[in-house]
């Protein structure tokens, strides 16, 4: 079972992301960019959900964390966030995401963009 780590510091977004994904996926849940790089480290995790607007650290930290690190540079990043900006989008891009989906999202276009990042990787 692949597992994916999310990254909200919402309770309620994690929650929410917690209830589509548990059926289908080994999920870990943190609030923190810290503590998600820790569990990477400590856990084999196969992709990252991430917000970008985090109280400590932001999400743009936490990916150029995890891409300046062998260990966890090869871990997919979908970002997702309720930014709207066009900028946003192709900072996280350049910095290594995979995906950049907008909160609000439908379940369904969750599951689907989860499930193309292994399709390309095959």
């Amino acid at each position: 079972m692949k597992h994916i780590l999310f990254v909200d510091d919402v309770s309620t977004n994690l929650k929410c992301v917690g209830l589509i994904l548990k059926n289908k996926y080994k999920v870990t849940m943190v609030k923190s960019g810290e503590e998600a790089l820790q569990c990477m480290k400590s856990a084999k995790t196969d992709l990252v959900l991430l917000d970008i607007h985090m109280q400590e650290m932001d999400g743009y930290d936490v990916m150029r964390r995890m891409k300046a690190d062998p260990e966890t540079a090869d871990i997919p990043v979908i970002l997702l966030t309720a930014d709207a900006e066009e900028e946003s989008r192709e900072r996280g891009i350049a910095l290594g995401a995979v995906d950049y989906i907008r909160k609000p999202f439908e379940p369904q276009i969750l599951l689907q963009r989860i499930e193309a990042v292994w399709q390309t990787e095959e």
